[in-house]
């Protein structure tokens, strides 16, 4: 099993710094997120336009089991998945890449379901470039990855009894998030850093705007939860990692 490193040599810390600032308009939202003190709550959010659909109240023990039912409830209404700025994506993948194809470089994966499986779509830098690795995957493979994220990872955790203080993640990049889009207009992100152990789940409203390739606009965010990782992440992290690159090659 590969092990992810979290640590970054000096050429891809580089590539990094260079890739913060050629998209600082996405990364503003990946660093926001969730940003500030944040505390668990059972407060349940709405817009002035949109009624958040929130996960669950009275975070307890098997608030990673509440997630994971809404997540499951709403698989048919996922229009794609997001994944960015995180170690993960610009470390783990694209070093991967990179020995594939010298200079290859992450900005982004971009994920949606179809009839017959799913749709990987990976987002070389320089992004306006639209330089795009796209790969097929089986209803098989598509369901097997959802269960191993959804039912085995996020499902297994429970709620945090603390949780960080200050301005969160501790440490960047952050280890890896996704968020889900819904065609209702809201979201779901979670977010996870193996220094602090925790996995970070809040619900949120978007913009609707799916025509292009890219992190949308979020309206609004309702109150978030922390959950203890406790190594829950390792297997799903390892599969979707093994599903991308054994998916998804480099376009020539």
């Amino acid at each position: 099993m590969r092990t992810y490193d979290t640590g970054l040599s000096n050429r891809v810390f580089a590539s990094v710094i260079v890739a913060i600032i050629v998209t600082a308009g996405v990364l503003i939202v990946a660093t926001n997120l969730p940003g500030g003190d944040i505390v668990p709550t059972t407060t349940t959010s709405t817009t002035t336009t949109t009624t958040t659909t929130t996960i669950p109240t009275n975070p307890i023990n098997g608030l990673g089991a509440k997630a994971a039912q809404y997540l499951n409830s709403m698989r048919d209404n996922v229009i794609y998945y997001w994944m960015s700025n995180s170690t993960f994506v610009n470390v783990n993948l694209s070093s991967y890449y990179n020995s594939q194809h010298p200079g290859a470089y992450i900005d982004g994966v971009y994920m949606t379901e179809n009839a017959t499986g799913g749709e990987i779509n990976i987002l070389f830098a320089p992004y306006m470039d639209n330089i795009t690795g796209r790969g097929t995957v089986t209803e098989t493979q598509w369901n097997s990855l959802a269960g191993s994220i959804i039912d085995d990872g996020i499902g297994q955790m429970e709620a945090a009894t603390s949780h960080p203080t200050g301005y969160w993640p501790h440490t960047w990049p952050i280890d890896f998030y996704m968020t889900a889009y819904f065609n209702d207009n809201t979201c779901f992100y979670f977010g996870f850093t193996s220094a602090d152990g925790f996995v970070y789940i809040q619900n949120g409203t978007w913009d609707g705007d799916s025509n292009a390739m890219r992190e949308p606009a979020v309206i609004s965010w309702s109150p978030g939860y922390w959950l203890n990782e406790n190594g829950h992440l390792q297997v799903p992290m390892q599969n979707l990692y093994n599903l991308i690159t054994s998916t998804v090659s480099y376009p020539e």
